[in-house]
């Protein structure tokens, strides 16, 4: 007991720390030559980094000089990082970010595990909860899929607006029915230790979660895939499945799973007994048309445990120095693991919605190119592109995307949401009754595959 209380009282201290550190990091201001300098490196990291400046956005030192002023004379360092945002969103490309190392508050989608969307309610134009992941803490609190977002902590929010959340808090969130009913709830958020250049996001347990929604249909939900390899959300996928016994038809449920590493391979080696080319990643812009291009790293299996990274990460940082030794990149081709056969393959309906985003819409191309799925839902975002996380002055880091993507027939998916074969768009005053319109479709189409 003494150790254990020992450890709590150390944890508290290291907590309380923080949060000192967090609020002097948010009482300081920036003056403007600081600020000068902070741009001075976005611009410079840009234009060294970005996949793509030349040729994709040729007008981007038009966009630093168009808004320098706002940018150098922001009255607050809230209002700078907001300029900053401004000026980052004439990129025109997802998986941008510019933020704080301090920063000790984030969205509803990494703090809850919930997402919303504008809607209107009896009360005028509010969020309205879309996706509410089992698991996570909205869905702990109780709040529901169709609940309209009133106010946090007394404070309200409209669109376009946004909550921003503590880790490590509970909070009092306000919400009610579309017709006016209120409800208040406490959300208890947890502390979630990460690096000093990521953002803490909370992930919901379990990550994956499974059941029979007919005699022989498998239903599975996705809430994301954590980590770069994913070795843990890979395994969570194939004992889903196998729990649920031998099934005909699948239904894979991915709405308000905004994406991540590269677990979300195992999803599309379930999908065919053989070894396909899903598509290729590559530092730049990637030119080549082949299917795969020379010299590329084949990906094509995720280990089962940690100890299998090992040999893979020789094999690949092995051909990394080869390339550079040559003074050429290299392209890194996914392809399939090669599961062998399911009963219910090409008898499989994704559910996307407007949240679906990054490694799912790689997915959703490539069981749309070798035709192994229909898609039921909402068009999903456009937002493709993965990135690196930049270090700038006085704290501040830059999220950038580096490098491309395009699919095995050639298609560069960025900043193209992907319509479902059958649009379903969610409907908040069923879901507050408890019914699920976009689930209900996806059954009707599983069942005529």
């Amino acid at each position: 007991m003494g150790k254990r209380g020992g450890f709590r009282r150390r944890f508290q201290i290291s907590l309380r720390n923080r949060a000192k550190e967090n609020r002097s990091m948010q009482q300081s201001s920036l003056n403007e030559s600081q600020r000068g300098e902070i741009l001075k490196a976005i611009t410079k990291t840009v234009a060294k980094k970005f996949y793509d400046p030349q040729s994709a956005h040729e007008d981007w030192d038009a966009a630093v000089d168009r808004h320098r002023s706002e940018i150098l004379s922001a009255s607050s360092d809230e209002e700078f990082e907001a300029t900053i945002a401004k000026l980052l969103a004439e990129l025109k490309s997802s998986h941008m970010g510019f933020y704080h190392s301090g920063l000790a508050r984030c969205t509803c989608k990494m703090a809850l595990c919930a997402v919303y969307s504008a809607g209107s309610t009896a009360d005028g134009p509010r969020w309205i909860f879309q996706d509410v992941h089992e698991g996570g803490p909205a869905a702990g609190a109780g709040i529901r899929s169709g609940d309209a977002l009133i106010a946090v902590e007394g404070r309200s929010f409209r669109p376009p607006d946004h909550p921003l959340f503590a880790m490590g808090s509970t909070l009092t969130i306000e919400v009610s029915t579309l017709d006016g009913r209120p409800r208040t709830h406490r959300v208890s958020i947890p502390f979630v230790k990460v690096k000093r250049n990521q953002l803490p996001k909370v992930e919901p347990n379990p990550l994956v979660s499974a059941r029979r929604v007919a005699e022989s249909t498998g239903y599975v939900r996705i809430a994301s895939y954590p980590g770069a390899i994913g070795i843990d959300v890979a395994n969570d996928i194939s004992h889903a499945l196998q729990n649920l016994g031998p099934i005909d038809r699948l239904i894979v449920d991915l709405r308000g799973n905004s994406g991540g590493g590269i677990g979300v391979l195992r999803v599309m080696s379930l999908l065919t007994p053989d070894k396909l080319v899903v598509g290729t990643f590559s530092n730049g812009v990637l030119k080549s048309t082949q299917e795969m291009p020379n010299g590329s790293f084949v990906f094509n299996e995720i280990p089962v445990t940690k100890r299998g990274l090992i040999p893979l990460a020789f094999r690949f940082f092995t051909r990394l120095l080869t390339h550079k030794l040559i003074g050429k990149k290299m392209p890194i081709t996914v392809v399939t693991e090669g599961l062998g056969d399911q009963l219910f393959h090409e008898k499989v309906v994704f559910l996307v919605d407007r949240h679906t985003a990054s490694a799912n819409e790689m997915l959703i191309a490539f069981a749309r190119e070798h035709k192994l799925a229909k898609i039921v839902g909402e068009p999903t975002p456009g937002r493709v592109l993965g990135g690196n996380k930049f270090k700038l002055p006085y704290g501040y880091w830059l999220a950038l995307p580096v490098g491309s993507y395009k699919t095995r027939g050639g298609d560069f998916i960025e900043g193209r949401p992907m319509p479902p074969d059958v649009e379903v768009p969610f409907d908040a005053r069923e879901a507050q009754k408890g019914r699920d319109t976009q689930l209900d479709m996806a059954l009707q189409v599983v069942r005529q595959l």
